[in-house]
């Protein structure tokens, strides 16, 4: 008999003994559903929770009696259960006794309640130390343990809410704490322009101050120098002083003893009628001298008649004219020398005249003379105003020592203030360039935040970037569960048919013919129950199937590779195989990283994790479904395809068969 023909008689029979049994038919019927609504079942109630919060009843207590914060009055406690109600996010009740909401969470009546103490807003707005406001969560994790995680999970969103509210609070007074500095900053910068301005003017006046002290320390010393010599004048007036005090003194006494010695006014005119007559006598002396110049001239005449007469009378003619001869010359000379002394008489005449004049005048003058040494002796100063001018001149050299000490005190102090000056100047340059840089380096405004106050409380928002995304709980479950349920499938198709047993009349088939038609049943059963999960998950449930194809050849291999593990367990172990693979089911749970991450388990699953078949068929679906693990399907599936190669593989091979007599050939359970 060939194996086509061998293995078709196996597949027979166990139709046969389908068709001879219509309660097993409908059991193996039964069991197509069993995944699926399994997986239903589960996925349906786990399918969204968080949308069905808003039915979990807790409770509110506001105790808070709220404070006064930088002249504002505040209750936080109230913001905290207002915000809280108006986002709904549970079925809140509002308690006006803490310890009647206790009560009803210990009841069972709230899941949890949230109460906020009576000193919250004293010890929250301050922020003195973190942690100082307190808001207390009240839970029973007994009456349900599910309820005390959202009161868990609700206990840091109401505490991120409320340091919200208070960073909003904050926010908003350090604006406007900010606007008030602005205007603040703005007035101190229009202080500090005027002030610099200042400063420069102080300094270029000190700068003129300086050149002026340095003038005046210039002056100084030139009225030092002046000062020394007037010093030295002084001193000579003082000795001038006395010798004039001296000299007044004795041209006093001359004065009285010249005004003594004075000729009296009758001299001055007998002296005035004497050059009178002196003039008069010269004038006719002039007079007498013109007669004898006349006289002369005539005798002259005469002799020269005479000589001429007598030249020309003989006998006594030579005599008289020899004798007549020298007189002539001698009456010649007469008349020239009567002509000189004329001359001289003239001259005479007029120094006459002039002494005459300057008698006169010296007359006049003597007796303006008289008067005004009359006059100067009267107004010559006593010996008393003589001797305070003297004392006056001593007073003065000594004025002038007192003087030329100051000026030498007056440079010093010049040179002091010179040097002062100049330290000032330096002073007010480095104030001014101080001020500019103060001016330069404070901000042209308060470095205010931007934005709002809500802005800056909440100016970090995270931003997930989700690869790979679940469009919601339920089907998250469905890699973790809809494995599950196969599984299950798998051992319930397992307890329907006979995986060692044969009839008698095949014992002598083929192994291979044997396996084979042994499991042509099976096989359609578990991929007519993969179909109905996916029918389910399109229609029903309606999960999102990026890639239908894989996510399909997944539920198909996924159910044959559990039909292969059980067949290979049953067929060496005998009804002990299905045991076997309920605990498998368990250990897969925990070890294949279905639920939980692989690392949050215990290093025993770590290492078992590689190993088992679940593993692989989870990363498959994600894979398939959501694009997981970067899209890596294909190495994931070749694994659950290897595993049901190898469970067949195993069980037809190594796994023994028990023939049964034809009459005892029965279905595995009891259905009748």
């Amino acid at each position: 008999m060939s194996l086509g023909q061998a293995t078709r008689e196996v597949l027979a029979c166990e139709w046969n003994l389908l068709r001879a049994h219509r309660k097993l038919a409908l059991a193996f019927l039964g069991v197509l559903f069993v995944p699926a609504v399994y997986a239903w079942i589960y996925l349906f109630a786990m399918w969204d929770p968080a949308s069905h919060t808003r039915d979990l009843p807790a409770g509110l207590v506001n105790l808070d009696t709220g404070a006064e914060y930088r002249d504002r009055s505040l209750n936080l406690g109230s913001q905290v259960i207002t915000s809280i109600e108006r986002q709904g996010q549970f079925a809140y009740r509002v308690y006006e006794d803490a310890q009647q909401a206790r009560q009803d969470v210990r009841r069972g009546h709230l899941a949890f309640m949230l109460e906020v103490p009576p000193d919250f807003s004293q010890r929250a707005l301050p922020g003195e130390q973190p942690g100082a406001a307190k808001l207390t969560i009240y839970t029973s994790e007994g009456n349900n343990y599910a309820s005390a995680g959202f009161a868990r999970r609700f206990a840091p969103e109401v505490a991120q809410k409320v340091n919200t509210m208070l960073a909003e609070a904050r926010w908003d007074l350090v604006l406007s704490t900010a606007a008030g500095s602005q205007r603040d900053l703005e007035s101190l910068r229009a202080a500090l322009a005027d002030l610099h301005k200042g400063a420069s003017d102080m300094q270029a006046g000190l700068g003129r101050l300086r050149d002026g002290s340095r003038q005046t320390a210039h002056a100084g010393d030139l009225a030092l120098e002046s000062a020394q010599r007037l010093r030295a004048g002084a001193q000579q007036v003082a000795e001038g002083t006395q010798q004039l005090g001296t000299g007044t003194r004795q041209m006093a006494a001359s004065l009285r003893a010249l005004e003594a010695r004075m000729p009296a006014e009758s001299e001055l005119g007998a002296l005035r009628q004497g050059t009178q007559a002196l003039a008069q006598g010269q004038q006719e002396l002039l007079g007498g001298l013109d007669a004898l110049g006349g006289g002369a001239r005539r005798l002259e005449a005469g002799l020269m008649q005479l000589r001429t007469a007598a030249d020309e009378t003989p006998l006594f003619g030579g005599w008289v004219v020899e004798s007549v001869t020298p007189i002539a010359a001698g009456a010649r000379e007469l008349g020239a020398g009567l002509g000189r002394a004329r001359e001289a008489q003239a001259m005479l005449l007029q120094g006459t005249q002039r002494l005459q004049d300057g008698v006169n005048t010296l007359a006049d003058g003597t007796t303006r003379a008289a008067g005004a040494v009359a006059s100067l002796q009267a107004r010559l100063p006593d010996d008393g105003r003589l001797d305070r001018l003297t004392e006056g001149a001593r007073d003065l050299a000594s004025g002038h020592e007192a003087l030329l000490a100051g000026l030498r005190q007056l440079g010093a102090g010049a040179q002091a203030l010179q040097s002062g000056l100049g330290n000032l100047t330096d002073g007010a340059g480095r104030l001014d360039t101080g001020m500019e840089l103060l001016r330069r380096t404070l901000p042209t405004d308060v470095d205010r935040p931007e934005g709002s106050a809500q802005g800056l409380a909440l100016s970090v928002e995270p931003v997930v970037e989700v690869v790979a995304p679940v469009p919601n709980q339920g089907s998250a479950l469905i890699p973790n569960f809809v494995p599950l349920a196969l599984w299950v499938g798998a051992v319930m198709v397992a307890f329907l048919v006979h995986l060692r047993r044969i009839p008698e009349t095949l014992a002598s088939h083929p192994r291979l013919a044997l396996a084979v038609g042994k499991l042509g049943l099976p096989v359609a059963v578990v991929l007519l129950q993969a179909l109905v999960m996916l029918v389910l998950l399109a229609t029903v449930l309606h999960v999102p199937m990026p890639q239908p194809g894989m996510f399909a050849l997944t539920l198909a291999t996924t159910s044959v590779a559990f039909l292969a593990i059980v067949w290979a367990l049953v067929r060496l172990l005998g009804d002990l195989g299905k045991v076997v693979a309920v605990l498998l089911l368990i250990v897969q749970v925990s070890a294949a990283g279905a639920l939980l991450p692989i690392e949050l388990s215990d290093e025993a699953f770590q290492v078992m994790h590689p190993y088992l078949p679940l593993t692989w068929v989870v990363q498959a679906f994600r894979a398939s479904l959501f694009g997981a693990y970067d899209g890596a399907f294909w190495p994931a599936y070749a694994v659950v395809a290897l595993t049901a190669a190898a469970g067949f593989t195993l069980g037809s091979l190594l796994g023994r068969w028990r023939p049964v007599p034809t009459p005892q050939w029965r279905p595995p359970l009891d259905i009748e």
